[in-house]
């Protein structure tokens, strides 16, 4: 057959609704790709429907990466707390008494099973409350951390408050809130050679710098109880010099209380950790 005519002034009628339109004007219907043998005015015209095609165009759209770096990189990555403690349990132990290794001077220590929490109260005779581990003057105790610094850099606390330290003239800290983190790094030894564990507090643990926390509040006392009820301290080690070797005790002095203070604060602990990377946004 030959050519066809161009048309440009003939015209034809709308399959569908039957107006009539210029013929070049009227499109060809199709179905699953497939031409039909309608031809429509651009009001009736319906495009292919797009779920026809599903599967005809090859789509590799991958979500895994090759060889990922997550945050934390060889050190961090999937590395498990190198000590976590979050009071499940709330297991109690005696001689010295503690619960879960974690044992309370100048104050009372007990489990609060309701929020599976470590209750630390100050005792209005003595004052100054704090907890540690693996450390009970010269006796050596069998709940030695065993925490390799060279790997975890970040000691990390969460506490809830229940009742707040008045901040009065005398307290050793501004706000009644102390925050500092000792830690040592002995254990007992044979008969015959110095034992660190006979050492002073002083010469046994180390310091870490006191730490004034400044979000949600400036201090951790009564004025500032509408600030907020639950605080998170996080010690920074990874520029302390003395934070070296395996770390086996660790002392956790929350606030400050005076002897004779009978508002000297009560709190929950909701966690003790030391981990490899903490995201300080969190």
């Amino acid at each position: 057959m030959g050519n066809y005519a161009k048309g440009n002034r003939a015209f034809g009628f709308c399959d569908r609704c039957g107006f009539r339109y210029k013929l070049k004007e009227l499109r060809t219907e199709t179905v699953n790709l497939s031409r039909t043998n309608l031809r429509v005015c651009p009001v009736c015209w319906d495009p292919d429907q797009p779920q026809n095609m599903l599967g005809r165009i090859p789509v590799d759209d991958p979500q895994a990466l090759r060889d990922p770096r997550p945050l934390g990189a060889i050190s961090g990555r999937d590395l498990q707390a190198a000590y976590r403690e979050d009071f499940s349990t709330g297991t109690a132990q005696t001689s010295p008494t503690r619960i879960d290794g974690w044992w309370a001077s100048n104050g009372t220590l007990a489990w609060n099973e309701a929020s599976q929490s470590l209750n630390l109260e100050s005792t209005d005779s003595t004052g100054d409350p704090y907890i540690i581990r693996g450390y009970n003057g010269g006796e050596v105790v069998p709940d030695y951390l065993s925490i390799n610094t060279s790997l975890y850099k970040y000691v990390v606390t969460q506490f809830t408050v229940n009742s707040y330290p008045l901040r009065e003239a005398g307290d050793t800290f501004e706000g009644g809130f102390q925050g500092t983190l000792y830690w040592g790094t002995g254990t007992g030894q044979p008969p015959g050679i110095p034992d660190p564990i006979s050492l002073s507090v002083q010469q046994r643990l180390m310091r870490s710098p006191y730490l004034l926390i400044t979000q949600p509040s400036v201090g951790f006392s009564q004025v500032d109880k509408d600030m907020a009820s639950t605080f998170k301290i996080v010690w920074d080690m990874t520029d302390n010099a003395d934070w070296t070797g395996t770390v086996t005790t660790l002392r956790l002095d929350y606030f400050d209380a005076r002897p004779g203070d009978l508002d000297a604060g009560d709190i929950d602990i909701d966690y003790i950790e030391v981990v490899a990377f903490h995201n300080l946004d969190l």
